[in-house]
């Protein structure tokens, strides 16, 4: 039987821009019962769908699909700062939902893709029928360890780390080694993550109070300039400090998943001042917290990214504050289907609890919203003239 290292071997590979294929030799997988696996293959959270291409009794192909945006996790790691691969190393305790079950994920950085939020793998092991076969909790844990300390230090290769950690000799492998269970890996990894971002803050902190002195001292030394320093250090002081700390406040709880602390944080800040990134955060928030089913939801992120439209990531950002003309405005813009249906529900429910409106006003509004949610909601091939009520 082949280890799970040999299943990744470079011969059995190839990864392009739209799909990932993988070769297993006859003694890797048991002929007779493929058609168990198939199942398996369907595309599910964090699993990449996938199909047979070849299958005779010397080799076995299997090809997933993946979009050109999906990058594997061996090109994005070499572009992260310690910080960002912390928390990628955390997105990958998803993984562990699958010990003890018919699945085993093949542990390797170029088996792994990440598509915005969200992770994918691609080659998975099933039972005793496809490589890598399922394994006991201890050889899970080796493999998952080894694939987070690739991450963490991308310089060392995953084969190298899953035969050990020898080379490593700082206080984070260390602990990361001497881990009983992925548990506490996963802990390891969330403490190291709160810790960096005090790190973090503290350092933008003593940035801010260096250049607060640095301007207030330079306003008495130039007596000229005094009044214009002395209205910079007001700004900075008391309106981007401020705005900063929001920022940070944001990212740490949109890092927790509290989405509802990330609208908070930023409420009384006007969209016009955000960075592309918080505009993001905020949009996903958003989402996160509509009432909208998982599917919505997930379709919805999946177009969604750093690299968005900004009009896409203001739509959710007005959603969200009620500004439902704005949002409206932004949604004929784009032309997009999916985001009038859904303004246009809101505008229907606002007026619709509207107790102030004139009574002859208000079925005006809901007739023309009606109609449009009737227009949005056909299916591609209906008869867009037919009456929606019958």
């Amino acid at each position: 039987m082949k280890s799970e290292k040999d299943v990744f071997k470079k011969e059995g590979i190839k990864i392009t821009d739209e799909r990932v294929e993988i070769q297993l030799q006859a003694n890797q997988y048991a002929l007779d019962q493929i058609e168990q696996y198939t199942f398996f293959l369907k595309p599910k959270r964090n699993l990449l769908a996938g199909d047979v291409s070849h299958l005779s009794t010397e080799k076995l192909i299997i090809q997933y699909k993946k979009t050109n945006q999906m990058k594997c996790f061996s090109q994005v790691l070499i572009k992260l700062d310690f910080y960002q691969r912390l928390l990628l190393a955390q997105k990958v305790n998803q993984l562990c939902d699958f010990m003890n079950g018919p699945i085993q994920p093949l542990f390797h950085p170029d088996n792994l893709f990440l598509f915005g939020e969200e992770i994918f793998l691609a080659h998975r092991g099933f039972m005793q029928v496809i490589a890598p076969y399922t394994v006991t909790e201890n050889d899970f844990l080796k493999q998952y360890r080894a694939l987070v300390l690739a991450i963490l230090y991308p310089n060392l290769s995953y084969e190298s780390l899953n035969g050990g950690s020898e080379g490593l000799t700082d206080d984070l492998s260390k602990l990361l080694h001497g881990a009983k269970n992925v548990t506490e890996i996963n802990q390891i990894i969330s403490d190291q993550i709160e810790t960096q971002k005090e790190i973090r803050a503290t350092e933008l902190r003593v940035v801010s109070r260096k250049n607060y002195f640095i301007f207030k001292w330079g306003s008495l030394l130039f007596s000229l300039s005094t009044i214009l320093f002395a209205l910079l250090t007001g700004i900075y002081a008391f309106y981007q400090l401020p705005q900063i700390e929001r920022s940070v406040d944001a990212q740490a709880k949109y890092i927790a998943k509290d989405y509802a602390g990330v609208l908070t944080a930023l409420a009384d800040v006007s969209p016009s001042l955000f960075s592309q990134s918080i505009k993001y955060i905020v949009a996903v928030s958003v989402i996160q917290l509509d009432h909208l089913t998982s599917l919505e939801k997930t379709a919805i992120l999946n177009q969604l990214s750093q690299e968005s439209s900004e009009n896409r990531l203001l739509y959710w950002i007005y959603i969200d504050r009620n500004n439902l003309q704005q949002a409206l405005d932004i949604a004929q813009n784009i032309g997009d289907e999916q985001y009038l249906l859904h303004v246009y529900t809101k505008l229907y429910l606002t007026v619709k609890m509207n107790d102030q409106m004139s009574g002859e006003k208000k079925q005006k509004l809901l007739k023309n919203y009606q109609e449009k949610i009737s227009q949005y909601s056909k299916k591609p091939g209906e008869n867009k003239s037919e009456n929606p009520t019958k």
